[in-house]
């Protein structure tokens, strides 16, 4: 878990503790996934379970040891 709150903590860069749709486009980026904009966005809406409009560490972790096989 220590690797995903650092990737977490990484990603947040306005350090709020959410991560929001700007801050998972350059995610999506970074991670090397060929996403259009509707297309990162549909995923973020996906991740935003709790549909506040902010990925939080729950869902991030979720999505991310998903994607990296952890």
């Amino acid at each position: 878990m220590t690797d995903v709150r650092a990737a977490f903590d990484e990603f947040d860069s306005d350090g709020n503790g959410k991560i929001d749709l700007i801050e998972f486009r350059a995610i999506v980026k970074r991670l090397g996934m060929l996403l259009e904009a509707d297309e990162a966005e549909g995923l973020f809406d996906i991740l935003d379970a709790d549909e506040t409009g902010f990925i939080d560490f729950e869902e991030f972790e979720l999505w991310y040891m998903d994607r990296t096989g952890q």
